[in-house]
């Protein structure tokens, strides 16, 4: 293989084939030393291909495990040892492990019924696709990665396997570009508009944003080349894909979704007008965002007010619950009356309302209150929207149900007739006029002769006819 590459004599336990014995090389033909390994697989063909591709990289795996010994020169074991380190052997094995390691492969070679293929590897360094370590987060329009996808033909959603590998790789790549962002800073300097004050321990923005982005992740894909395939017995197609993730777009989304979860849009349920008013106001001054009606919000703010007469005066006592589209409660919170007490007169009411909002600790509880429930929200999927069908549109429940719960980013699908209407409850981080042109796709699929027609009402609710 080379005038300059040293052969090592070193037969791989366990390998049992009419091809010739498979042994370790070095090539120092470059500047970087190279560890080249032959894998082979019975048959021909592209099955044959990539099974010689896997037995040569699991044999190197073996290698770098140091589950398999060379017997070389002290300056070729010092050599090996400099540039393949345990450093870079941890990292080269844990990029194998996961699927995302590129190799240089050889051409396939026939030996009797046997198909094989050298395989070659070198040290990290030179591979950045390895670690998200040596991925860099700076002003390149687009961030390359490698990943590997593992998908089955699907005929309800009319994907073969190779797509549905594809699409798993997709979202693999952007969860691995979000990695690359956490440890960059970039998502630490961002999240810290949320305030720090009001974020609990164990909020995760990685993974809530990696939700958030699973339904759109092709649409962030500028470029992929496939690295190689492999079909197992099962019909399981596993590729591993050189993905480029444009940066530009995993941003704005991020900074959408920070946007939604720091500043959530609020709906003040009061009885009082005054009260529903005060709060409007200070809610808006606060930063959030004011919804006209409980279906536009992302947090109803359910609020009870109760007059108190005392000896001394006028008190009044607010005490809200903090819910979401469905009743679902996520914290709650209330003053403390007995702070001001007025004389009882006429427009009192609007005056202890106003003051007691006006009190420093009293907005700083209701917006901890605020934010640790969109958290909360987040971390169960996200806010509950509504897809409101005619019964024609729905069609079979049983199948639209398990249509729906196979789009990425949607979870807890519930469905419930409400006015001869069809009322599919559900939780999405992406929002209706996202959701929309994936949902479509689906429901074709569900009724390929009826064509739906969709209508976003608002950011939690989508009309079906």
């Amino acid at each position: 293989m080379g005038a300059k590459k040293i052969r090592i004599g070193l037969i791989l336990v366990g390998l049992l084939s009419t091809a010739p014995l498979a042994a370790l090389e070095l090539d120092k033909s470059q500047s970087t030393l190279a560890i080249v390994e032959q894998g082979c697989a019975y048959g021909r063909g592209t099955l044959a291909i990539e099974g010689a591709k896997a037995d040569a990289i699991n044999n190197l795996r073996l290698f770098l495990n140091g589950q398999v010994s060379l017997s070389l020169s002290s300056e070729d074991s010092e050599l090996l040892n400099e540039q393949f380190n345990q450093t870079a052997r941890e990292t080269l094995v844990t990029g194998i492990e996961r699927g995302m390691i590129t190799a240089d492969f050889g051409q396939p070679e026939i030996y009797g019924d046997d198909t094989c293929i050298n395989v070659r590897l070198m040290p990290p360094t030179q591979t950045k696709e390895y670690s998200d370590d040596d991925i860099i987060w700076n002003s390149d329009s687009t961030v390359s990665v490698v990943v590997i996808g593992e998908g089955t033909a699907n005929e309800k959603h009319g994907l073969s396997a190779r797509q549905a590998a594809e699409q798993d790789a997709f979202r693999r790549a952007i969860s691995q570009v979000l990695g690359v962002m956490i440890k960059s800073g970039y998502l630490q300097q961002t999240h810290s508009s949320m305030s720090a004050n009001a974020v609990s321990e164990d909020f995760d923005l990685q993974d809530v944003a990696v939700q958030s982005l699973s339904i759109q992740s092709q649409g962030m894909i500028t470029d992929w080349s496939e690295i190689s395939s492999q079909t197992k017995p099962n019909g399981t197609m596993v590729v591993t894909l050189d993905v480029s993730v444009e940066r530009q777009k995993v941003e704005a989304k991020i900074a959408q979704l920070i946007k939604s979860i720091g500043q959530p849009a609020v709906y003040v349920d009061a009885h009082l007008p005054v009260v529903q008013t005060t709060f409007n106001s200070v809610l808006a001054q606060m930063g959030f965002d004011l919804s006209g009606t409980p279906e536009q919000a992302t947090i109803i703010l359910k609020v009870r007010e109760k007059k108190k007469v005392t000896p001394s005066g006028l008190q009044l006592e607010l005490a809200a619950k903090l819910l979401d589209l469905a009743g679902n409660e996520y914290g709650n919170w209330q003053n403390d009356p007995t702070l001001m007490t007025l004389p009882k007169k006429e427009g009192m009411l609007n005056e202890l309302a106003s003051v007691h909002l006006a009190i420093d600790q009293n907005q700083k509880m209701l917006t901890q209150a605020l934010h640790s429930a969109v958290q909360k929200i987040a971390m169960r999927g996200g806010p509950v929207r509504e897809l409101i069908f005619t019964s024609k549109a729905a069609g079979q429940q049983g199948q639209l149900y398990t249509l729906l719960r196979a789009i990425n980013g949607i979870s807890d699908v519930k469905f419930e007739t409400r006015s001869g209407k069809v009322i599919v409850q559900f939780r999405s981080l992406n929002n209706a006029n996202e959701l929309a042109q994936f949902i479509q796709p689906a429901l074709q699929i569900h009724q390929p002769d009826y064509q739906p027609e969709l209508s976003v009402l608002n950011d939690n609710q989508i009309k079906v006819l």
